[in-house]
């Protein structure tokens, strides 16, 4: 009798042990709907670039529990502030970021952020737009009674970041689809946005063809995005991981399709073209 309750308090303990250690391997992966990064709904849904780049990883990091968690970016990024054990696909680095989270090498790239505005009322911006179709964001923003939005905790480019800091008195939204919505029926006159994005929302909304996009005169360059974990041990030795897998994997076919998906014709021959150095050998 005794060996044998011995025998089950070892067992008892043994499991109870696991389940803890399993515990603390659990891994959420926080998401948002940013189609078609992330696509929350439709026959679309879960085909997103960062959407497979996120099941890829998953499947091969078999050592974690995985579960994805549909939140705004804010608390998503609050989360990776706090320290707890949730990773994002699609971080951008900047230094107030890198003392709060770690970040794995590129996973994609964004290509520039354009001013996304309706094109019936396209001839109002492009009266400011110089050779090639550019515009000022720094005169874009001085021009009073011109509304627009930022997403909220989002990191644009060391340029634009640096112009929004001269304007402190800013309105936010916390999802994509909010402040489209608020553009299309004229609440907004403009918004900072990648096209791929404001295309695709608008084609689900019905609303295809009705949005225009400017280039950024002091914002050209690509952007590349990240898997970004909290800055502690266990964040640390999960990037670790995620860039393993990066760098058996980024140069397969099957990974690069993942990043060209969604892309037109122009956005792929730039991807192509910058692929090899800002994707493959920039970590």
């Amino acid at each position: 009798m005794t060996f044998r309750l011995s025998a089950l308090l070892c067992c008892a303990l043994a499991a109870a042990v696991t389940t803890q250690a399993h515990a603390t391997e659990r891994l959420n992966w926080g998401w948002f709907n940013a189609a078609p990064y992330m696509i929350a709904e439709g026959p679309d849904k879960g085909n997103g670039i960062f959407d497979q780049i996120r099941g890829l990883l998953k499947d091969e990091m078999p050592g974690y529990e995985h579960k994805d968690v549909q939140a705004p970016f804010p608390r998503i990024f609050q989360e990776i502030r706090n320290g707890n054990p949730w990773c994002f696909v699609g971080g951008v680095k900047n230094p107030e970021r890198e003392a709060l989270a770690y970040f794995s090498a590129p996973v994609a790239v964004f290509l520039p952020f354009k001013v996304v505005v309706r094109r019936d009322r396209l001839a109002e911006f492009s009266g400011a737009a110089g050779p090639g179709g550019s515009i000022s964001l720094a005169e874009l923003m001085a021009r009073d009674g011109v509304r627009t939005s930022y997403l909220r905790g989002r990191s644009f480019s060391p340029q634009i970041n640096a112009l929004l800091e001269q304007h402190p008195n800013r309105q936010y939204h916390s999802e994509f689809n909010e402040a489209l919505q608020m553009l299309l029926a004229r609440r907004l006159d403009y918004l900072l946005e990648l096209p791929i994005i404001s295309t695709y929302s608008a084609r689900q909304l019905g609303r295809d063809g009705e949005l225009a996009a400017l280039t950024i005169r002091e914002h050209a360059d690509p952007t590349v995005n990240r898997v970004m974990c909290p800055r502690t041990e266990w964040g640390k030795q999960v990037v670790a991981k995620v860039n393993a897998v990066l760098h058996a994997q980024r140069n397969t076919a099957r990974y690069r399709a993942i990043v060209e998906r969604w892309s037109d014709e122009e956005s792929l021959r730039i991807i192509r073209a910058i692929y090899p150095t800002q994707i493959l050998k920039s970590e």
